[in-house]
């Protein structure tokens, strides 16, 4: 899929990304207390500092309520970084979602920054971020996923992790919540790239636990951010395990390039 489909124009990139002090502030206590903080809210606060403000496309795809897996790319720059994708749908997901619906996403969020190019902040940098990362899932709800590519010796991690997810799923499935995941896996630079091996088999667990797929393209365009929602979905999904894999990711995949700039 590499090479194939832009996930951003490469001009009009003038937007400005800064979180607001009061998110930070709220966000670094929470975090150091271990005291549970809505990330909506947050998501929400840091959108409404964006200028020029972002602009949302296929809002009435959203369910106002419902369980939904939001699957979106997982596009970044220098001066954008991932969380910003996060916030941007996260804020545009809670303005549609009805008043006594659950507006919260469970984002699968890396569990740690790697280095691979940089031995010692491997050493030194890896450990403080699984710290500080596992802390911020404990805070906002969310989901570590060991970082990509997998490492042999977090095999087991990784597999208690998608038995979690599971569990989550369909607790979210009967409450009618949401769980929020980037297919790649990992930062792929203005463009889609390939989601890794056993993606496609993931994703078909969570929809067979009950939830319907619903794309969501994140990108710069004309000098802002833009956020669009394809309609939700149901993959087919092969008996095969090897042809699950690749035509429930393949699906995916396509439906969020959907939502991408042309």
């Amino acid at each position: 899929m590499n090479d194939i489909i832009p996930s951003s124009p490469s001009q009009g990139e003038t937007a400005s990304y800064r979180l607001p002090w009061q998110v930070v502030a709220g966000g670094l206590a929470a975090t150091l207390a271990l005291r549970p903080r809505s990330f909506a809210r947050d998501a929400r606060a840091a959108v409404a500092g964006l200028r020029p403000p972002p602009e949302v496309r296929g809002a009435e795809n959203v369910p106002v309520c419902g369980p939904v897996l939001l699957t979106c790319n997982h596009y970044s720059r220098p001066g954008f970084d991932a969380w910003w994708l996060a916030l941007a749908i996260s804020a545009a997901v809670a303005a549609q979602r009805a008043p006594d619906a659950d507006p919260e996403i469970h984002w699968l969020m890396t569990a740690a920054w790697t280095f691979p190019e940089s031995p010692w902040r491997r050493r030194w940098l890896t450990p403080l971020t699984r710290w500080a990362f596992r802390r911020v899932a404990q805070v906002y709800g969310f989901i570590p996923m060991p970082p990509m590519p997998p490492v042999p010796d977090e095999v087991e991690e990784r597999a208690q992790v998608v038995l979690a997810t599971l569990r989550l799923a369909r607790r979210m499935a009967k409450a009618g919540g949401m769980v929020g995941l980037a297919p790649e896996g990992r930062d792929t630079p203005g463009q889609l790239g390939d989601p890794p091996e056993g993606a496609g088999r993931f994703i078909a667990m969570l929809v067979e636990a009950g939830l319907p797929v619903l794309p969501a393209g994140v990108a710069e365009a004309e000098g802002r951010l833009r956020v669009s929602f394809g309609p939700s979905f149901n993959p087919c999904i092969p008996s095969s395990k090897h042809e699950r894999d690749r035509a429930v990711v393949w699906r995916v995949m396509e439906a969020i390039a959907c939502q991408l700039p042309a």
